[in-house]
């Protein structure tokens, strides 16, 4: 616990550090592209599909809208029909930038603390392109299905809190781990500590996650996540490093 919060200040600090600064215009080009993509080609046949499907069937949905047409709150399927289409779309975004800072910008962020604060963890891994994206992929997908599959669940209160916050948890730890160590440490010294430190990386991607939650700090959040776990490996990777030698 000590040393994920240690490792999140650090990465903090790092933030404030023009090169780090300048990758935070990342996530918002991917956002500005994904909303074109999703205004032109994915908003109005999801809603569609969600009015009819979802929204407009008989039984007790029809009774449900029904029932609120009669007290005049005749928009309420409309609201609820976008409000799912977001509950949909957004995590799609959000989990785009996540990969794309974890594929192509953690290497300039391990290597930009590895040449200031980490110059005694020699690199003895070598950086792969095809191996981190078949992670984040396979990661993305994963997250997902399983985003889906526990959506109903946003409709329990506080399970609508708790339940996204424990998957982008899950998927920020996924991603980061894997792109964080893949340079610095070799195959054998990755899988060990990824093994070992499981439930230490799964922790600080909660904590990291949890920033979601807090405006303005969502908007840093895929870059102080790369930060975070590029801090928290490389130390670890240290410290490994040094009672193998004692």
């Amino acid at each position: 616990m000590d040393r994920a919060i240690a490792a999140l200040l650090r990465a903090f600090a790092s933030q404030l550090h023009p090169k780090m600064l300048a990758l935070l215009v990342v996530p918002f080009v991917v956002a500005i592209l994904f909303w074109i993509v999703v205004g032109f080609l994915v908003w109005d046949p999801l809603t569609s599909w969600l009015a009819e499907s979802v929204y407009d069937t008989e039984g007790i949905s029809g009774w449900i809208w029904s029932m609120a047409a009669t007290i005049g709150l005749k928009s309420l399927r409309d609201f609820m029909t976008a409000s799912t289409a977001l509950m949909l779309v957004l995590p799609l975004m959000a989990a785009t930038a996540m990969l794309i800072i974890a594929v192509f910008a953690m290497p300039m962020v391990t290597r930009h603390l590895g040449n200031r604060h980490y110059q005694d963890v020699t690199r003895r891994g070598s950086w792969s392109v095809a191996a981190s994206i078949w992670n984040a992929l396979s990661a993305t997908l994963l997250f997902i299905v399983g985003y889906l599959a526990t959506l109903p669940l946003w409709f329990i209160p506080p399970l609508g809190l708790i339940v996204p916050w424990l998957w982008w948890g899950w998927l920020t730890a996924r991603l980061m781990r894997f792109d964080s160590l893949v340079e610095h440490a070799d195959t054998q010294e990755r899988r060990e500590l990824i093994q070992r430190h499981r439930r230490s990386f799964l922790l600080l991607g909660l904590l990291v996650s949890a920033l979601n939650y807090i405006p303005p700090l969502f908007l840093v959040t895929p870059v102080l996540s790369a930060l975070a776990f590029a801090h928290y490996s490389l130390a670890l990777l240290r410290v490994e490093r040094r009672s193998v030698a004692t």
